[in-house]
């Protein structure tokens, strides 16, 4: 027993260390940068895509595509709002692939460039012929169509007397739906939680930045973990920076409540708002990832060190049902099971058509704001977008079977 445990521990740390270094890191530094692309242009987006109607899938696609799911999400208020079509929802949803863009592209940017271009195309095309077919017109018929027009009412009232402010962003839409757009945020403010978060936020990114600095001397310099731990008397730096990094990732997701899903539509708002404000909800987002990727490379060590069994003959004895559990997990609303998944692809777990198909089936956070709005529409968009995910996942898995599969595969 005590030999298990201390194996149990050991595998426990290592996922923690890899996680922490080797993904969360780069996550925060890739965070950062988009983060402040964000603040510097937020608000020209939607008046773009009210100008051209024609491109709105192409835009859609594009948001989608955009690593982390802010752009998703703030495609869903503009569907019920009637400023952009169905077909443009699809694209979105087809094209995101949410946190666990983050992760790939930190372990693998080659393979993650074709899986979000992969994603763009499906996404793009599909979206376009679900506006063809006039899949989705419907939906919002009947009493959705009156709360449109009250929508528009509303929206008029308020541009002549002032715009409504909820968490210091300006809002067109009627109170009802601003209410349930920001129902679901994660902490109440001027909670013990809040003020956390929110005033303490330069601690996790003190360890971010500190681990990424020491995470590139590894990854781009060469430098052996042995010699990081050399300059420090033999103390073991690396590991425990990793640990320590970990453990306090772990308790902002606590103190931020994010446990399946990271970003809501009420944060995506505040994001671009300030700087200040990008990064409190950034670094939450980033210790999001750690966690469960933590989860991830646990699952991946526990399995390889107890269950004897080859990844490889397990893959192939699968077959094809792997791109079919793959598609069916990203059914799954939250970013979380998915990274799970991103993080076994990475580890030699799965093929490449099933990473294909969940990223094409999963929605990231971007449904929530659009289950809170219209459930009809939210459930369509799910089983409009499981489709292609299968017959695209299945069309590489038997033509193009060893393409682009992940090193250790």
């Amino acid at each position: 027993m005590n030999g298990f445990f201390a194996e149990f521990v050991e595998i426990l740390k290592t996922s923690a260390v890899d996680s922490f270094m080797s993904v969360g890191t780069w996550v925060a530094f890739m965070l950062l940068v988009f983060g402040w692309l964000e603040v510097r242009t937020s608000g020209g987006v939607a008046r773009l895509m009210r100008r051209k109607k024609g491109w709105q899938p192409v835009f859609g696609a594009v948001l989608g595509v955009i690593p982390g799911c802010g752009g998703a999400i703030f495609i869903m208020p503009l569907y019920i709002n009637g400023t952009v079509s169905f077909g443009t929802v699809v694209a979105t949803l087809l094209a995101t692939m949410g946190d666990s863009s983050w992760v790939i592209f930190s372990r693998l940017p080659g393979h993650a460039l074709v899986i979000h271009g992969i994603s763009f195309a499906v996404g793009l095309g599909v979206g376009y012929l679900v506006d063809a077919l006039g899949i989705g017109r419907n939906l919002l018929a009947g009493r959705q169509r009156e709360a449109l027009e009250a929508v528009a009412e509303h929206s008029s009232k308020v541009q002549q007397a002032g715009l409504c402010m909820v968490s210091g962003v300006e809002h067109t839409e009627p109170p009802e739906m601003v209410a349930a757009l920001h129902r679901h945020s994660h902490v109440k403010p001027k909670s013990l939680f809040y003020r956390i978060t929110h005033n303490l936020h330069w601690i996790i990114w003190g360890l971010f930045l500190v681990g990424f600095v020491f995470t590139v001397a590894g990854q781009m310099f060469r430098v052996e973990t042995e010699t990081i731990n050399g300059w420090f008397g033999g103390f073991p730096f690396f590991e425990t920076l990793g640990v320590v990094g970990a453990v306090v990732s772990l308790a902002w997701m606590i103190f931020s409540k994010k446990f399946i899903r990271d970003d809501t539509h009420e944060e995506g708002e505040e994001k671009a708002q300030s700087g200040r404000e990008m990064l409190i909800h950034n670094a939450e987002d980033t210790a999001f990832v750690v966690v469960w990727v933590t989860v991830a490379y646990f699952v991946f060590y526990a399995f390889e060190a107890w269950s004897g069994v080859d990844v490889m003959q397990l893959v192939n004895a699968v077959g094809p049902w792997s791109v079919v559990g793959a598609a069916l997990i990203g059914l799954i609303p939250g970013c979380g099971p998915q990274i799970v998944l991103t993080t076994l692809f990475i580890n030699g777990m799965l093929p490449f058509a099933a990473l294909v198909a969940n990223v094409l089936s999963q929605d990231g956070d971007a449904l929530f704001p659009l289950i809170s709005l219209h459930k009809k529409s939210a459930l369509a968009a799910t089983l409009v977008t499981t489709l292609p995910a299968l017959v695209v996942g299945l069309g590489i898995y038997y033509l193009f079977p060893d393409f682009m599969a992940a090193p250790l595969l």
